[in-house]
């Protein structure tokens, strides 16, 4: 049966008239039916059809004792479990057959009423789930699925009776402390452990010892990518290093799975790994070129989980004075089938990757896309380009001008409003260098036709009328239909009229000034555009009287004062870039928001305090390789030492791991190495797919 004629909304009588005809029909053709049937009950809760379903509840019942179909004992919970949530106590006669179900010899049915034990908010339901989670931890021999799923519903139940469940933490403790056979088991208890102390604002954050965080990465070997992507989701904050040593143990084993092949497990290796570089005053070149090489492998994924990489990566760019990141330009360059949440992703990333070095190559990939046939992609990069001029120095700011003027003369309508645009911030940044050029600008006045780009002019003809001898006509195309512009057009046309008039008091811009106060105050019907001229108006009447309470001087300052830089601000606050690092790969990192702003019942993460945490982020110090390898080994001598003395075991590491293996295995006879320096693998993008982008002619 199709799905659109199981998802539709029925009526009681209906379904069970179909229940009724497949008893009557052969036994495979009933057999058919009454699954049809069942699963349109199913349909109609998930469509909010629950007073017509609840009438059901009879006929649900009679197919509860089928133990061989696992199909319709999973419909029967999952009706229990829906109508349970809604209205519990219509549903207190389906318990006898839940427990019947929890003795059953079948390991998936047991998992399935324990799970509708935990889903129903009544008190009956929620102590029977107690109590066999109870039995089931005295237990000696119990199924790992079963236990494993058992310890996940304590968190569900920390809903219902929180003290209830902090008794039963003791029991996860020894859980997780102790080696079991099935590690999937520790990781369960653990990330529950976790989720329960995340819950409570109350309670203090859940940690465990440096030793057990060893004997629970010694495991990462043997788990599944579910099992490692949570273990290492978990560890920040959980895990509170004491020494040195012991960061760089813990960064060697996790390193390897940078580049798993799963996502979760590299992002979450990602987040452990600087995580723990907060306690650590220096770090190994290779370490970064890994991250890096980690994030760049990241970025070959599909659109979505490469957007989500691309967030984080301007979450890493932005954490440190000097980033943590060394990667090369090219990776970032927007290409031809890119989603619009990508490219302007990557705008943002390139935007903070630009310098001096850099800066050539963004501009060549800015200026493709400045002429591109989607708009607007067009005007997010003549956007970008405007913004890389005030970042940057005087010197590449220049660059960045001779593009945008070579830009306008394409005479696209959009490209120069949006270069009008930003040429404003560009003259506030750096108001007497490019004054050359505003006579070029002002001759595509007419092109102004947005409202930000008609502000944008207005600014410039008015802050740069002494090199411009014909500023009033360009004023006066402005200013002829002013009650017909924006708001913000009118206010801008106000404040200028008065400043022409205050600079250089003349008939001409008396005439300007009054014909515009006039408009203002007699026909707008803006209350506060009307108030802002009725203010001018009076103001100019104080000075012309020549009181000692408005000098021209004075009134040169009110309205014609000098404005301050303008600045473009990407630093975050160093308590929200904490919290944001603590929560890489998640729903916080995309919207580079406080978790606070965005799920109002979650608890504030900070970094645990500890004797060697490092609060000044600036001060990591960066080994290069050719001087690192013997610190490295030597620091690998006193961690073993270290180990030893604390009587724990932990796997061996590696401290040659950023040579190239042609320098450890020489390999013999005709096959030899092309070169003797160490091969510099990088994955740069294909000029093929370039060319392939049509973007430039080849």
């Amino acid at each position: 049966m199709s799905d659109q004629r199981i998802f539709a909304r029925y009526r009681a009588n209906e379904i069970r008239a179909e229940l009724q005809n497949g008893e009557m029909k052969k036994v495979k053709s009933g057999v058919t039916k009454k699954k049809n049937a069942l699963r349109k009950i199913i349909a109609n809760l998930t469509l909010g059809n629950y007073s017509e379903m609840l009438q059901l509840f009879p006929e649900v019942m009679r197919f509860w004792p089928i133990e061989d179909d696992i199909e319709v004992k999973r419909v029967c919970h999952e009706y229990i479990r829906t109508l349970g949530s809604i209205k519990p106590r219509s549903i207190i006669e389906a318990l006898p057959f839940i427990l019947r179900d929890l003795e059953s010899r079948n390991e998936r049915i047991q998992i399935m009423a324990l799970s509708t034990l935990v889903s129903v908010p009544f008190n009956k339901f929620t102590d029977e789930a107690f109590d066999f989670i109870i039995k089931l931890a005295g237990k000696r021999t119990t199924s790992g699925n079963l236990l494993k799923n058992a310890i996940y519903s304590l968190v569900q139940l920390d809903d219902y009776d929180h003290e209830r469940v902090m008794s039963l933490t003791s029991t996860l403790s020894e859980i997780v402390d102790h080696h079991l056979e099935n590690p999937t088991i520790q990781i369960a208890a653990l990330n529950a452990l976790y989720q329960i102390h995340d819950r409570d604002a109350k309670a203090p954050p859940y940690h465990i010892s440096v030793d057990t965080a060893f004997n629970l990465l010694e495991l990462l070997p043997t788990l599944n990518e579910w099992d490692t992507s949570t273990l290492l989701e978990v560890l920040p904050i959980t895990v509170v290093p004491q020494s040195h040593d012991d960061v760089y143990d813990m960064i060697d084993m996790i390193l390897p799975h940078l580049q798993h092949v799963n996502s979760a497990v590299s992002l979450n290796a990602l987040k452990m790994i600087l995580y723990l570089l907060n306690y650590i005053d220096e770090v190994n070149e290779t370490i970064i070129k890994r991250l890096s090489n980690s994030v760049v492998a990241l970025l070959e994924k599909p659109a979505e989980l490469q957007f989500l990489v691309l967030r984080n990566v301007i979450l890493l760019l932005l954490s440190r004075e000097q980033s943590l990141l060394k990667l090369d330009v090219p990776y970032f360059f927007i290409e031809y089938n890119d989603p619009i949440y990508i490219k302007d992703t990557k705008l943002e990333c390139l935007y903070l990757l630009s310098n001096e070095e850099t800066l050539p190559q963004i501009l060549d990939e800015l200026e493709e896309h400045a002429t591109d046939i989607d708009i607007q992609m067009s005007r997010k990069a003549v956007r970008a380009i405007g913004n890389l001029a005030v970042k940057l120095g005087e010197k590449s700011a220049q660059k960045c001008v001779d593009i945008l003027l070579h830009l306008l003369e394409f005479g696209v309508d959009y490209v120069i409003q949006e270069i009008i645009s930003v040429f404003r911030n560009i003259l506030r940044k750096y108001p007497t260098d490019f004054k050359r050029d505003i006579r070029t600008l002002v001759r595509y006045a007419e092109y102004a036709q947005e409202t930000e780009s008609r502000n944008a002019m207005i600014w410039i003809i008015t802050q740069y009328s002494d090199i411009l001898p014909d500023y009033l006509e360009l004023f006066e195309t402005f200013s002829q239909n002013v009650l017909n512009e924006a708001p913000e057009v009118q206010f801008s046309l106000l404040t200028s009229c008065v400043k022409f008039f205050v600079r250089s008091p003349s008939p001409a811009t008396e005439k300007l000034c009054v014909q515009l106060l006039k408009e203002c105050t007699e026909e707008a019907g803006n209350p506060d555009l009307r108030s802002r001229a009725y203010m001018y108006w009076r103001l100019l009447s104080v000075a012309r009287e020549n009181t000692n309470m408005v000098t021209p001087d004075m009134l040169k300052d009110i309205v014609d004062g000098e404005l301050p830089i303008i600045e473009l601000n990407t630093k975050l606050d160093p308590a929200v870039l904490e919290e944001l690092e603590l929560n890489i790969g998640s729903i916080t990192s995309i919207y580079l928001k406080p978790t606070s702003q965005i799920f109002r019942m979650n608890t504030v993460k900070h970094l645990p305090r500890s004797r060697i945490l490092d609060t000044d982020k600036g001060m990591l110090r960066v080994i290069p390789d050719s001087s690192s390898n013997e610190n490295v080994s030597s620091s690998s001598k006193g961690r073993v030492s270290t180990s030893k003395k604390n009587g724990v075991h932990r796997a061996p590491t590696m401290s040659d791991f950023d040579k190239p293996a042609e320098t450890v295995y020489k390999l013999k006879g005709e096959r030899k190495s092309s070169s003797n320096s160490p091969s510099k693998l990088a994955r740069k993008p294909s000029m093929l797919m370039r060319k392939l982008t049509l973007k430039k002619k080849f």
